[in-house]
């Protein structure tokens, strides 16, 4: 029975073909960028001064690069999917059994033996990755024939030859040399008769003399050539970043100038800009407390309310009020937890927001700033920058 499972060498050298067959496939669109881009720089220029340097960088990645190094990010992980694949299909096949004996599909006689179970798709037109179930091939002592059946006692049918003069089903006849099987196809009815040759000799593959070689640079085996290959991704990757932010603050230039217009007031300075509008609507001695640092800074505040006749409700009421005016155009806002009221003492508790995003959002609010809404396709072509090497190929970054 055919074992799917192999060792891991097997695997391993099946992936790394598979990149350098990539890569032998990609490197001559480079190998020919490369040799018009010296052609046509100016007399005297190098090929390696650092702006050329750059765009064959660019075209490098690319064309080759970033597969390569896709390819050494993902190769353990592909590795264990096909292993794991593969014992998945040996396990399927040595736990499948017949649901119950068959018989002969030529003398209809049982005692039939095993001699083989397989994986097939067993609908026509299935795709590589559906699932497979598992065929039986049996042997019949009795007429020495072979009859195939499903796990579930179904006798597989062939899909029958039909004659392509008048559409009637073909009997065969094969022979076998060491070479070839041929297979005789021939018509009871139109008598028709065609052959079909099928190839089993041994091909011997040419040997590769540039395998290894190009295995260990392709599949990034030298840690020189690799680090330089994420070097120059990371440094494109920094690029595409930044452009995309800078577009972006010049699409909101009004919300970023209206942060750097924002009050951020130091702590000690929350003193006067809280008490000063506190004790003119009758909240007296005003107090912070040690500030709370931490991934934010939270500080608590108290006060009293000096106004006999205003009740807990009113009272919590306005001195909200009065801390979200006085903070309004500051990075300082009220804790969602509120203010607590008790015999006239009143606290609570404000937080600075520090970040950008934060800030972006504490204006936005407040000012009712809107972003630019651009849409998907339109930030997709903001997002590609054109550089233009000599020879006037446009390379987009």
């Amino acid at each position: 029975m055919y074992t799917h499972l192999k060792e891991r060498q097997y695997y391993e050298n099946l992936y790394d073909r598979l990149t350098v067959d990539y890569a032998r496939d990609h490197i001559g669109y480079y190998d020919k960028f490369h040799d018009e881009f010296k052609e046509k720089l100016p007399k005297g220029e190098k090929i390696d001064r650092p702006g050329n340097a750059f765009l064959l960088n660019i075209f490098y990645m690319q064309t080759i690069g970033n597969e390569l190094l896709r390819r050494y990010e993902n190769r353990e992980q592909q590795i264990t999917e096909w292993i794991t694949r593969d014992e998945a299909k040996d396990d399927q096949i040595a736990a499948a059994r017949l649901h119950e004996e068959p018989l002969c599909s030529h003398c209809n006689k049982r005692g039939l033996r095993i001699i083989d179970k397989s994986l097939m798709h067993r609908r026509e037109n299935s795709k590589y990755d559906d699932p497979e179930e598992v065929l039986f091939m049996l042997k019949c002592p009795h007429c020495d024939k072979n009859s195939a059946f499903w796990e579930d006692g179904t006798s597989w049918k062939a899909k029958p030859t039909l004659c392509p003069k008048c559409s009637t089903e073909v009997t065969h006849k094969t022979t076998e040399s060491k070479k070839f099987i041929t297979i005789t196809y021939s018509c009871p009815k139109c008598n028709h008769s065609f052959k079909e040759k099928l190839d089993i000799g041994t091909k011997e593959e040419k040997p590769d003399s540039d395998f290894e070689k190009d295995r260990a640079h392709y599949c990034l085996h030298d840690k020189k050539f690799r680090d330089h290959l994420f070097a120059i991704r990371q440094g494109f990757e920094d690029m595409a970043r930044l452009g995309k932010e800078m577009k972006e603050k010049q699409d909101n230039k009004h919300i970023y100038d209206a942060v750097k217009e924002m009050k951020k007031p130091k702590i000690a300075e929350l003193i006067p800009l809280l008490s000063e509008p506190l004790e003119k609507a009758g909240y007296i001695e005003f107090h912070l407390d040690k500030p709370e640092m931490g991934r934010d800074v939270y500080v608590g505040f108290s006060c009293l309310d000096s106004k006999s006749d205003r009740n807990d409700y009113d009272s919590r009421k306005t001195l909200k009020k009065l801390v979200d005016s006085a903070l309004e155009d500051t990075n300082w806002r009220l804790m969602s937890d509120g203010i607590s009221y008790r015999l006239g003492y009143l606290n609570g508790r404000v937080k600075a927001y520090e970040g950008e995003e934060d800030l972006k959002k504490l204006v936005m609010k407040s000012k009712k700033l809107k972003p630019k809404q651009t849409s998907s396709k339109a930030t997709d072509k903001s997002n590609e920058r054109t550089l233009k090497a000599p020879d006037g190929t446009e390379i987009i970054l």
